[in-house]
């Protein structure tokens, strides 16, 4: 019992703080709510005025940490002979003393950048890319990029006009979340409107709120707000709007977290299921061994009643002790894990290269570049372990009950004679 529930406490912390480290990554990464135009090319050209009906609801201001009008479209990018797909997100930058310390809502974490050249990013054509496209494609600060965007409308008989500009790389950002870092290339607003030919217009308006919780609320209330009659006919005339949440791109990645936590969940706690069966043989075994004893004890006039909570009891009380000491064991190895893991691969790597000194390739039992996380995550859910520990008791004492019950319908004279 003890061991079910030490383990259900590790497994689980660890599949949270996976969840929480991937959930962090992916709201630090873009806008938590986008608004787009449907309607002709797509573009929101009074996108100033928009904002301002939308923050003019006092219930949307208190819900926004952040509401600006942004670029994002597909776009290649040259490497070698070569042009890959990613994608171009333009922000605007304010203040470049916000940009370097990261205070852009909008804008992922700098990790290294020029500080001379950065601070033009505004009037010259300069560009952030991730930590991993850098790596892939091997850019190094300084270095000139060539991309291409579509450059108008497409026609039948010219096709897709493209655009093609060249960009000095300023700065590396990195958020955690290895497809943003390794597909995203940000840039200012003023120089994404002159690369798209998108001159005073957006294609986007980008919201950060400050509850992740009352996503859909929120979208509620601004698609409400921007479906009211009248409040500018120029704008609704030439918009069709578009909301979208984080949650709703992200749906089936975060369902497909939510269903393996569960299912890992599941197997693990069969593991508590096991050891009530498993005490439940322990307790049948000392009914057996302590049949003379009840006998004796009903036939002195001790009731079935009071022999059914014995043993009852007995059994919960192993199941509290277990409990207890899976918890604590549980909360102690998983905030030590890193450091017992480490310790692990000190201990195999030190074997290994005394055993194979030439050939021995160091071994990484988490390996940081497949996780892509800088440490092991670990989240301990203190209510959930108060869950897992109740259920282990309950489970105990149900464990308990069906032997005891047997133990309380004894006959004494019959138990005595034969025993």
């Amino acid at each position: 019992m003890a061991v079910g529930v030490g383990l259900l406490v590790v497994v689980l912390s660890i599949f949270n703080g996976f969840q929480k480290q991937v959930k962090e990554s992916l709201w630090q990464g873009g806008p938590h709510i986008t608004i787009e135009n449907s309607y002709g090319s797509g573009a929101i050209y009074d996108y100033e005025t928009v904002i301002a009906h939308l923050q003019s609801d006092p219930k949307l201001a208190e819900s926004f940490v952040s509401v600006e009008g942004n670029i994002t479209s597909h776009g290649l990018i040259q490497s070698n002979n070569n042009f890959n797909p990613i994608m171009i997100r333009a922000v605007p930058i304010d203040s470049i003393e916000k940009l370097v310390e990261n205070g852009l809502p909008n804008f992922p974490r700098i990790l290294q950048y020029n500080r001379d050249e950065i601070s033009s990013i505004n009037s010259k054509k300069m560009v952030v890319v991730g930590k991993e496209m850098s790596a892939i494609y091997g850019y190094g600060i300084g270095r000139e990029i060539t991309m291409a965007v579509p450059g108008g409308r497409f026609t039948v008989e010219r096709g897709v006009q493209v655009n093609v500009q060249s960009f000095r790389l300023v700065g590396l950002f990195k958020t955690g979340y290895y497809n943003y870092d390794s597909k995203f290339v940000f840039l200012s607003l003023p120089q994404a409107q002159e690369f798209f030919k998108m001159k005073g217009a957006v294609n986007q308006i980008a919201i950060k709120v400050r509850s992740l919780d009352d996503l859909k609320l929120t979208k509620h209330r601004i698609l409400s707000r921007l479906n009211e009659e009248n409040w500018n006919q120029k704008i609704q005339d030439d918009t069709s709007w578009s909301v979208r949440t984080i949650a709703e791109e992200q749906e089936n990645f975060l369902a497909a977290l939510r269903l393996e936590k569960t299912i890992i969940s599941i197997i693990v706690f069969l593991f508590i299921v096991l050891a009530a069966l498993g005490m439940v043989a322990t307790v049948h075994s000392l009914i057996r061994a302590k049949r003379r004893s009840i006998g004796t004890l009903k036939a002195l006039g001790l009731a079935s009643n009071d022999i059914l909570l014995i043993f009852t009891l007995n059994a919960m009380i192993v199941g509290i002790l277990s409990s207890l000491v899976g918890g604590m064991t549980g909360i102690f190895i998983a905030t030590k894990l890193e450091v017992i893991i480490n310790a692990i691969s000190e201990i195999i790597n030190g074997v290994g290269s005394l055993l194979n000194p030439g050939d021995w390739d160091p071994v990484e039992l988490v390996p940081k570049d497949i996780y892509y996380f800088d440490h092991i995550p670990v989240d301990i859910d203190i209510s959930f372990i108060f869950m897992v520990t109740t259920a282990a008791t309950i489970l105990s004492g149900l464990a308990g009950y069906f032997p005891a019950r047997m133990a309380a319908n004894l006959n004494p004279v019959d138990t005595i004679r034969n025993d």
